[in-house]
């Protein structure tokens, strides 16, 4: 058999096993799938039926429902369990352990676990808490809910610890190779963040609350006892997702005890930017808007009463201390690893990439807010009442965006700006020709369309067109345009000149040669004479062994 025919053959085979291992874990994974679908709708209702005294759950309905739940789990049970016993066969295997598909489907069957028994710890959680501080049972689904969410929330359990021994017994939990790493780490990352943004909901909702019920008193409205509804599902969404972001997270920093590189690695380190980012937006956009509603007020134009006032900041000041929170936790773990585990080349990428999107959004906010100050101030003296809400946006973008894009273009600058390996690096970095050239081109296209229309503008009005006055506030508008649109773009385009003034390492001018001593010179040819003699040897040698090997 030739080496072309073998390599067929293992290309062949390679496509087969493939072609196994997709069939095997979708038909698993779907039937799984099916089979809590239908245990959910048979435990519910069981439960209604036996707990719940309501007249449609009786006759008909309840034996149509029954016969669907049953006839389902009878088609996908054995399903699964036949496709997880083919899995399983190969499971010796170390390409049957470490493969793509194999992990997605155990990540997979994990996530389905973890949403079956969050969905009804949730539940749990919301009609315990109603109860607790004294909504009427009617408000509930007790005690037939506590019997279904209970149970499912229990498979829900089952089901995650089984497939993490599975996870486990592969033998390459936390060191795996090529996708499944990548696979563990997405799972981890997306796990976590849904947790943070559950988590942060609820925590927003507690604090909501507690500030609505406060106005209310001091208003005296009507009915003050309207939270206790919404109090249940914002401490079960607190609960919930703080249990997965701790879950998650302890179980990404047993894996970094046990492997250091996992530390640097590229999602993680993508999860730690992306809740810094939000805890930033949850903090400064509030913020940005009760500075705005502030200066209304102010400026004397805060529309409504002092309980529609307050009623409008509740929602605002609610997120910025749960921002605030999640922003420092996130920030400070991020700092403690870089200095703990360094970067490598990928996670020194996402970290260019969060500088320049922060400051290019921060940018953007101080793009606009510079305008709107601009267009209130030119409307204050042309026009007359109508500068008051822009004055107020513009003012309040600036307050937020200045700072954020100062920050962040000086820190990616004082990199750029070295003259080491680590400066060219940044320089040479995609995502900083990306920020630069792509600010310099919105600056160059503002600039082309805003003073295209002054200069239409002007040449009407020297052409004698009646209604164009230079002092009308929409030119005024637009060579205010210009101004912020000229003086960002030059900033960018220095910038851009500056990085282009650095020698780059293979650029740079080699230093003048040392002159040797005598002794020096004299040892170092030597050296060369002996290396050349030996050399010379050797040749001879083998021309000697040459000699005798030819043939007579």
């Amino acid at each position: 058999m030739t080496q072309a025919t073998m390599q067929t053959n293992d290309s062949k085979a390679t496509r087969l096993v493939a072609v196994r291992r997709f069939y095997v874990y979708l038909v698993a994974f779907v039937s799984q799938i099916a089979m809590l679908v239908g245990m959910n709708d048979l435990i519910d209702i069981i439960s209604r039926a036996w707990l719940q005294s309501d007249g449609l759950l009786q006759g008909a309905f309840v034996r149509t429902a029954t016969a669907r739940s049953i006839g389902l789990l009878i088609v996908a049970t054995p399903l699964f369990l036949v496709h997880w016993w083919l899995a399983q066969r190969h499971r010796e295997e170390v390409e049957e352990r470490g493969s793509v598909l194999r992990k997605l489907f155990l990540y997979g069957s994990t996530a389905a676990g973890l949403v079956v028994l969050l969905t009804n710890g949730y539940r749990l959680i919301r009609d315990t808490t109603w109860l607790a501080f004294g909504a009427p049972m009617s408000a509930t689904e007790l005690p037939a809910g506590w019997l279904h969410w209970g149970f499912m929330a229990a498979i829900g359990v089952g089901l995650v610890y089984y497939w993490y021994t599975v996870l486990v017994a592969d033998d390459d939990f936390g060191h795996e190779t090529g996708l499944g790493r990548f696979v563990r780490q997405l799972f981890l990352s997306i796990a976590g963040l849904i947790g943070l943004g559950i988590a942060m909901w609820g925590a927003r909702t507690l604090i909501e609350l507690g500030l609505q019920v406060a106005v209310d008193q001091a208003v005296g409205a009507l009915d003050v006892n309207w939270w206790r509804l919404p109090l249940g599902g914002a401490m079960s969404q607190l609960l919930v997702g703080l249990w997965l972001v701790h879950a998650t997270w302890a179980q990404w920093q047993e894996i970094v005890k046990l492997y250091a590189p996992e530390g640097r690695a590229v999602l993680r380190r993508i999860y730690l930017y992306v809740g810094i980012v939000a805890g930033a937006v949850a903090t400064l956009t509030p913020a940005a808007l009760l500075l705005r509603e502030g200066l209304l007020i102010l400026l004397g134009t805060g529309g409504g009463s002092t309980a529609e006032l307050l009623d409008r900041m509740v929602g605002p000041v609610s997120f910025i201390p749960v921002g605030a929170v999640v922003w420092t936790w996130y920030w400070r773990t991020l700092r403690r690893e870089t200095d703990a585990y360094g970067d490598s080349g990928e996670s020194a990428t996402v970290r260019r990439i969060y500088a320049y999107l922060v400051a290019a959004t921060g940018l953007g906010l101080l793009w606009v807010g510079a305008v709107e100050l601009l267009h209130a101030l030119i409307d204050a003296m042309l026009v007359g009442d109508i500068w008051h809400e822009p004055l107020a946006n513009g003012i309040a973008l600036l307050a937020v965006g200045a700072p954020i894009w100062a920050i962040f273009w000086r820190r990616v600058q004082r990199i750029a700006e070295r003259a080491d390996a680590e400066g060219a690096a940044e320089r040479d970095s995609w995502p900083r020709k990306l920020y630069l050239y792509g600010v310099a081109l919105v600056g160059a296209l503002v600039l082309l369309v805003t003073l295209a229309q002054v200069i239409y503008r002007v040449l009407l009005t020297l052409l004698g067109e009646p209604g164009i006055a230079l002092s009308s506030n929409e030119l005024a508008h637009q060579l205010a345009d210009s101004a912020v649109a000229a003086v960002l773009w030059g900033v960018h385009l220095w910038a851009i000149r500056q990085d282009g003034r650095y020698a780059r390492p293979s650029e740079a001018v080699p230093a003048a040669a040392v002159p040797l001593s005598v002794e020096e010179q004299r040892a170092m040819l030597e050296a060369q004479i002996a290396q050349l003699e030996q050399q010379l040897a050797a040749a001879r040698a083998e021309l000697e062994g040459l000699g005798r090997d030819k043939p007579v």
